[in-house]
């Protein structure tokens, strides 16, 4: 195997892969990048769960197949001095001789029997989706999915259901619910439970412009591809949950208030808790078109009026910051909806133009007063 290409171009793809191998697995071949050189110079990362394929284009001399160690071999050409680089397998493939300018290193290379392939998906029945629009979709709801220590799997992956003419993503943890809903012209239906995981490192790793990305499942797996990489992911198995009642029929306050305004204001009273459990934020919304914000906690005490247009009854709830803050940032409007109902019912965030984008928190329990 020998092949010569571009460092930047080799880093771009020695970085994507990477993102699929494990940093600690009891199989060391998993640590592993596998390195294919046939028409193009292609790189694999695989965990058994998910999988990242990524080419690249390079001078090939003689073609082949190994695998390197991915910690060592990023590191390396990462600081690699020249432009160009030369891959070339030595010592009957027991060594990758990687240079570059005045620069030659050797590292231990594996042979590729016992690496676990990447299993393709059947490509000719597929989605478009423009990367920009998924970037927004992932960015929206990803965010509300459950932490890995969730014990309830389908909670730690983010439901995709295309249905009616309507593609939506919604992600939940128990606490909350973000769900992103757009107009899509195919008319065929599905619903799966993607890993977080693979919907995180996807966004990382396309521009998020106009450009079109693909993906196809089954019931599975699920995988994105374009011209240069493929991403392949097992699914969660189960029944989702029927998010649809968890949103109430009708609401007795409803208040609009400047995005940028609110978020600043939950930003500095962030300032002064260190233990959300313990000292929520009370937030009153009243009749004066305005609302108070209040916290009495172990660093100080906060009070701060916003201005708002406020309708319905007078209503004070209790709410941790961190889940408003990732919710409000997610939000591209000017002005958002706070929809409630009572002081420990669902609180329904949208944007005041766009609803297309639903966020449900539910409040705690007030330990703070006097507002």
């Amino acid at each position: 195997m020998k092949l010569t290409c571009n460092r930047e171009n080799l880093i771009s793809g020695v970085n994507i892969v990477q993102k699929a191998v494990p940093a600690k697995s009891t199989a060391e071949i998993l640590q592993g990048i596998l390195i294919e050189v046939g028409e193009e110079l292609r790189f694999t990362g695989n965990d058994n769960e998910f999988g990242i394929v990524y080419e690249i284009p390079a001078i090939i001399e003689e073609i082949g197949s190994i695998v390197v160690n991915s910690k060592t071999f990023g590191d390396i050409v990462r600081k690699l001095p020249d432009i160009y680089v030369t891959l070339e397998t030595i010592n009957d493939g027991a060594m990758l001789s990687i240079t570059s300018g005045h620069a030659n290193y050797k590292i231990k290379a594996y042979p590729t029997e016992s690496y676990p392939p990447v299993a393709f998906l059947d490509t000719s029945v597929s989605f478009d989706i423009k990367e920009k629009t998924l970037v927004d979709l992932i960015r929206q709801t990803s965010f509300a999915a459950a932490a890995q220590e969730e014990k309830r799997i389908i909670l730690k992956g983010v439901f995709m259901e295309q249905k009616e003419g309507k593609l939506s993503f919604v992600a939940i943890d128990g606490f909350r619910l973000a769900k992103k809903t757009i107009d899509v012209e195919d008319s065929r239906e599905f619903s799966i439970i993607v890993p977080t995981k693979i919907l995180n490192e996807l966004s990382k790793s396309v521009k998020g412009e106009d450009d079109v990305i693909h993906f196809c499942c089954n019931e599975n797996q699920i995988m994105f591809f374009c011209d240069s990489f493929r991403m392949v992911s097992k699914l969660y198995k189960g029944d989702y949950i029927d998010y649809r009642k968890m949103f109430p029929r009708e609401y007795k306050t409803s208040c609009v208030v400047n995005n940028k305004a609110f978020l600043s204001a939950f930003e500095r009273s962030a300032l002064v808790i260190q233990d959300e459990k313990k000292y929520p934020l009370t937030i009153k919304f009243n009749n004066n078109d305005e609302i108070i914000m209040y916290v009495n906690a172990e660093n100080g005490i906060l009070r701060e009026v916003i201005a708002a247009e406020v309708t319905g009854d007078e209503i004070e709830i209790g709410m941790c910051i961190r889940n408003i803050l990732e919710c409000l940032k997610a939000i591209d409007e000017e002005n958002i909806i706070l929809s409630l109902t009572h002081a420990l019912g669902p609180c329904v965030i949208t944007g005041a133009e766009d609803k297309s984008y639903q966020y449900l928190v539910m409040p705690v329990k007030i330990t703070s007063k006097s507002v």
